[in-house]
C-alpha cells in the first residue's frame, strides 16, 4: 500500500506520542508532574463510536501543529477508548484506518495504558472528546464538523491535506447517514462542512466513501491486517487484551518488580476474643497460631472508569 506524504505525517505523529506516554510514565520526562500533558480520550457512548475516534486523533494533531507553531509545550496524546482486539465489533473505523493507510500499530488503545496511575500520578490530566472538547451541544449533528471549524480557524492548511480531509468527512458521513434528511439529527452547518471536505474532490467520492463505510468488509487482504493489527478474539494465545505484544506500550508494572511494588501493604487485624460461658479448666496446648491477615487488596485499576467511560469492553 502506497501511503501519502500527510498520512506519513499523522503516523508519525501518533508514534511519538505513543513512544512519549511511556517514557512520561517511566518518569524519565515530566517526572515532577510540571508538563501540560493531556490524554485526549475518545468517548465510550453517545456519539459514534467511529467519528469519536476520527475526532480524537483529528484533534491531537491539531493541537500538535498549533502549540507548534505558537512555541507551546503542552502534550496531548490519543487513546482510543475501548480494546484493541474490541476494533473487530468496528469494522468500518478499522477499514477507514487501513483505507488510508493510518498505522494501526501506531494507535493507543486504553487497554494499554494504565489511565488511573498517570491521573493520580498528577503526569496527566483527561479530556473526553465530544465532551470536554468539541462538544456538539446539540447544535451540529457531528463532531467531526466542529473539528472541521477548529481546522479552518486554527490551522487551514492542515485541511488541505487529501486524508485528513477523508478523515474528517468519513465522521461527518457516518453520524449524519450521509446527510440523510431522516437521520437522526444534522444540520446546514454538517452540509457547509462537507461541501468544503469535498472541494477538489472528484464528483461521486461523498457517496462511494459512504457506501464503502457501511458495507460489511470481506476483502481478504482486510480480513487478515484486522487480525494482524487488532489481534483475533477467538484465539487464546494472545494475551488478555486480545493484543499482539509487539503493539503494546510497556507502561504497568512488570512481574519482576520488588515485592513491595508488587503487594499492597497488609493491615493487620487482632482476632476477636472470645468469652465463653463456663470457663473451662486449664490444660497446656500448643499457643495458638496468630489470626491469619485478611487477603491483600489490590487496587481498582479502573476506579476512574464512571468518570470517563474506560474499562473492559
Amino acid at each position: 500500500m502506497v501511503v501519502d506524504d500527510d498520512v506519513m505525517q499523522i503516523n508519525s505523529f501518533l508514534k511519538r506520542q505513543r513512544a512519549l506516554i511511556a517514557r512520561i510514565a517511566g518518569k524519565k520526562v515530566f517526572a515532577n508532574g510540571n508538563a501540560n500533558a493531556k490524554i485526549l480520550l475518545s468517548a465510550s457512548s453517545g456519539i459514534s463510536m467511529a467519528s469519536s475516534m476520527v475526532a480524537t486523533i483529528g484533534y491531537a494533531w491539531l493541537l500538535e501543529n498549533v502549540e507548534n507553531k505558537e512555541g507551546g509545550e503542552g502534550v496531548v496524546v490519543p487513546v482510543m477508548n475501548l480494546k484493541r482486539r474490541s476494533m473487530h465489533k468496528h469494522k468500518h473505523v478499522a477499514w477507514l484506518f487501513h483505507y488510508l493507510g493510518i498505522d494501526a500499530s501506531a494507535l493507543l488503545f486504553s487497554d494499554e495504558v494504565d489511565l488511573d496511575g498517570l491521573v493520580m500520578s498528577n503526569q496527566f490530566s483527561i479530556l473526553v472528546t465530544g465532551q470536554d472538547v468539541l462538544n456538539t451541544n446539540n447544535e451540529v449533528g457531528s463532531i467531526c464538523t466542529i473539528l472541521t471549524d477548529n481546522y479552518c480557524e486554527h490551522a487551514y492548511e492542515l485541511l488541505q491535506t487529501p486524508n485528513m480531509k477523508k478523515l474528517l468527512l468519513a465522521g461527518i458521513l457516518l453520524d449524519t447517514r450521509n446527510l440523510d434528511k431522516s437521520s437522526k439529527f444534522h444540520t446546514h452547518r454538517d452540509a457547509e462542512a462537507t461541501q468544503l471536505l469535498l472541494v477538489g474532490s472528484v464528483p461521486g467520492v461523498r457517496q462511494e466513501l459512504f457506501e464503502q463505510l457501511i458495507q460489511d468488509h470481506r476483502d481478504k487482504l482486510f480480513l487478515e491486517a484486522l487480525k494482524r493489527n487488532y489481534g483475533n478474539p477467538s484465539c487464546g494465545n494472545n494475551d488478555e487484551n486480545g493484543a499482539p505484544q509487539e503493539h503494546k506500550v510497556t507502561i504497568r508494572k512488570s512481574a519482576s518488580s520488588s515485592p513491595q511494588e508488587e503487594k499492597p501493604k497488609q493491615i493487620q487485624v487482632l482476632a476477636p476474643i472470645q468469652t465463653p460461658q463456663t470457663p473451662p479448666a486449664p490444660k497446656p496446648s500448643p499457643a495458638p497460631a496468630p489470626a491469619p491477615a485478611p487477603a491483600p487488596r489490590g487496587k481498582n485499576r479502573f476506579f476512574l472508569a464512571k468518570w470517563f467511560g474506560f474499562g473492559s469492553r
